[in-house]
């Protein structure tokens, strides 16, 4: 009697993607704009030769399957020569990035209303992946760049798109 193969078990797109996306960050700030004025958006993966960029259809599949997410809306706040970074953190569980839309709003007004808004520099996103455990205590002060007049002024006028928009 011949001797049976064991089965293996069928692929699954949704699980390798969670374990080659398990630790990669993508971060963007409001007014982080290219020269058509899109917002833009960085996005890395942590490899063995440490945290490299992603670029195309890697960081859009990043956005597109369902993940473990530290997602985290911070505000770049500046006043009396002191800089600091208000904050409003969420955990989700296997969800894609590109449904977080509505979460982004609400979490942006959190953090707005804990805020003077002459004191805000920008105000962004940032989140990253994780397997089993969300340990990233770093993620909220990355990719955080200069608190500059320019910056600010940008930020202003976007605010007031999004306010009356």
């Amino acid at each position: 009697m011949p001797v049976r193969k064991p089965r293996r078990k069928r692929h699954n797109p949704h699980k390798r993607a969670r374990q080659f996306f398990g630790n990669t960050r993508i971060w963007t700030w409001e007014a982080d704009r290219g020269s058509d004025d899109a917002q833009l958006a960085t996005a890395q993966a942590r490899t063995a030769r440490g945290w490299e960029t992603l670029t195309g259809r890697v960081a859009q599949a990043v956005t597109e399957y369902p993940n473990n997410w530290i997602i985290c809306v911070r505000a770049l706040c500046r006043a009396g020569g002191e800089t600091w970074v208000e904050d409003e953190t969420r955990i989700i569980r296997d969800v894609a990035l590109s449904e977080f839309s509505g979460l982004y709003m609400d979490l942006r007004r959190e953090v707005l209303s804990a805020q003077r808004t002459d004191q805000v520099i920008d105000v962004g996103w940032i989140a990253g992946t994780f397997t089993k455990e969300a340990r990233d205590h770093d993620l909220v002060m990355h990719g955080l760049g200069a608190a500059t007049e320019s910056r600010q002024a940008v930020w202003r006028r976007v605010n007031e798109e999004v306010l009356n928009g």
